[in-house]
């Protein structure tokens, strides 16, 4: 959401417009005039656009779509340096940093660049766990700058909106915003900061800068612009986003050496990025025919440089990761109501799908053999898909997560069956349980990196469950699907020796059927017998 005087945002924007003007503009651009109090309006954007959450983004934007050529952002060389010390290594490891100067802030784009910080924060920065900005007046600082780890107690400084000097753990207990982001630094020994060469302390990354150096104001003319996290394509983009909306502001953005112990590097970065666009996913995708000139003139209203036959996106689009993005902005700036609904040449009715039909009849089959459905989860844990039933494989694992004991995304459900079963022993046996859903597997000739199959599992478990008894179920649901398998005797751990087999399908493994290994039923803390198969039905489709 993007907060906003309508006065200071037309005196950016070199079309003066009225409320219904921007409101219909925005709608064309995929944008809305959310909520208008006098002066003051709020416009929601899309989450995948960071750089339009100032009001200097957003009139570039605008300008741009009314026709204004788009520029390129150059960087000067500044000859300064940021040293990055070793010590940072186990804490923020990376930063990258820049300096704007002949700057002419005033109440509101000093304002806006406050906003646009904090916002960038919490967006796209994830509450500062994967960047950390802070914007220093450089004109009070020496460099070079170190960028370095100390133990808390051994260093202070008075940290912003406080008048009394602090350590690094009493900034953490005292300081709103160290209590508020004291778990980024929560379990390291030593803590991150900012210090020049006259050894006057910047800042405390990812908490809060000092007060003596990391204020700006009216007065500011040059700014020192530093991001510290752990990964540098995102500290990239997150400096490019800020040094961008600087440079709109009037400034010019110097490029500054930052030296680790093993490189250098010279940041920002606010080269041109070339797309790849073929022109005939762009008149499939959208149902026009367009010529070279068109698509191009399309594109640079949504902000893109062409030269000669070639696009580049401009450095602050943080967003374009497949040619459908910028398919999406040839329709942006083509204008949705420009579009002619036609009516399609084949009269068509609605219906199922193949594979949930497949599914469907399926899921009939096995209720009426006696089973009854369950549900689970498609998020799990290593413990239960591997360590549990004895083996090892590869999977898709989430990068992060609030709960520990879920870290990836199934690649089979046997296991969430027997959990099923662990948690239902309180109820009468037999119990016979299936389910159909979908495993997900990584897959690194896929567009997507992964590949995603419909299984269908079952499980009896009983004081005399045997091999024969889920063979023949196995055998009714092939029977009635008018498929020919076979089985091959196989070993794997998950199922007891010589009780085991590959479902064969024209000549293909499909699956897998067996009694459960008694160390497997110890792993899930279960009791009975428990027999089971896991069959893959994209062969149905």
């Amino acid at each position: 959401m993007l907060n906003t005087s309508l006065g200071y945002f037309n005196s950016l924007i070199k079309k003066k417009l009225s409320l219904e003007e921007l409101e219909d503009l925005l709608f064309n651009m995929g944008f809305e005039l959310d909520e208008v109090k006098g002066d003051e309006v709020a416009i929601e954007m899309t989450a995948e656009r960071p750089d339009l959450l100032c009001a200097h983004g957003l009139a570039r934007a605008i300008n741009h779509y009314l026709g204004e050529k788009p520029k390129e952002y150059k960087t000067k060389k500044s000859g300064y340096k940021v040293i990055v010390e070793d010590s940072v290594k186990k804490v923020r490891p990376f930063t990258v940093c820049a300096v704007v100067k002949n700057l002419k802030f005033n109440e509101d784009n000093l304002k806006e660049i406050i906003d646009f910080q904090e916002k960038l924060h919490s967006t796209f920065a994830r509450g500062r766990k994967k960047a950390a900005i802070g914007i220093y007046p450089f004109e009070n600082i020496t460099t070079p700058i170190y960028y370095k780890a100390e133990r808390p107690e051994k260093f202070s400084f008075i940290p912003l909106d406080f008048s009394e000097s602090m350590t690094g753990k009493e900034i953490l207990e005292k300081h709103p915003k160290g209590k508020d982001y004291k778990h980024l630094l929560e379990g390291c020994d030593k803590y991150p900061i900012f210090i020049d060469s006259k050894d006057e302390i910047l800042s405390m990354p990812p908490i809060i800068n000092s007060a003596k150096l990391g204020k700006i104001t009216n007065d500011t003319k040059e700014v020192f612009i530093e991001c510290s996290g752990h990964n540098m394509e995102t500290l990239k983009k997150t400096l490019n986003l800020i040094v961008t909306a600087l440079v709109d502001f009037g400034g010019e953005a110097y490029s500054m050496e930052v030296i680790y112990e093993d490189k250098k590097i010279e940041t920002p970065d606010l080269n041109l990025e070339k797309i790849n666009l073929k022109k005939s996913n762009a008149e499939k995708m959208l149902g026009l025919g367009l010529s070279d000139k068109e698509i191009f003139s399309l594109l640079e209203r949504t902000g893109y440089i062409i030269k000669g036959t070639n696009i580049f996106a401009p450095c602050y689009r943080t967003d374009l990761l497949h040619e459908v993005d910028v398919i999406d902005d040839i329709a942006r700036a083509y204008g949705p109501g420009n579009f002619i609904p036609e009516f399609p040449q084949v009269s068509t009715i609605g219906n199922l799908m193949r594979n949930t039909r497949i599914e469907t009849k399926v899921r009939e089959l096995i209720v009426g053999l006696g089973f009854q459905e369950v549900f689970t989860l498609i998020l799990t844990s290593r413990d239960e898909q591997f360590e549990k039933m004895r083996i090892k494989g590869d999977a898709i694992f989430l990068e992060a997560q609030v709960d520990k004991s879920i870290n990836m995304i199934r690649v089979s459900l046997l296991p969430e069956l027997l959990r099923v079963l662990k948690t239902n022993q309180h109820y009468e046996f037999p119990q016979k349980i299936f389910e159909v859903g979908k495993v997900l597997f990584s897959d690194k000739k896929s567009e997507t990196r992964s590949r995603e199959n419909s299984h269908l599992a079952s499980v009896i478990s009983n004081s005399i469950a045997t091999y024969d008894e889920i063979s023949s179920i196995l055998n009714s649901i092939f029977s009635n699907l008018n498929v020919s398998y076979k089985l091959k005797e196989t070993e794997d751990k998950r199922f007891i020796k010589g009780r085991v087999a590959k479902i064969i399908v024209e000549g293909k493994e499909r699956g897998i059927i067996g009694e459960i290994c008694p160390k497997v039923l110890d792993n899930f803390k279960l009791d009975n017998p428990t027999t089971g198969f896991e069959l893959d039905l994209d062969f149905l489709n």
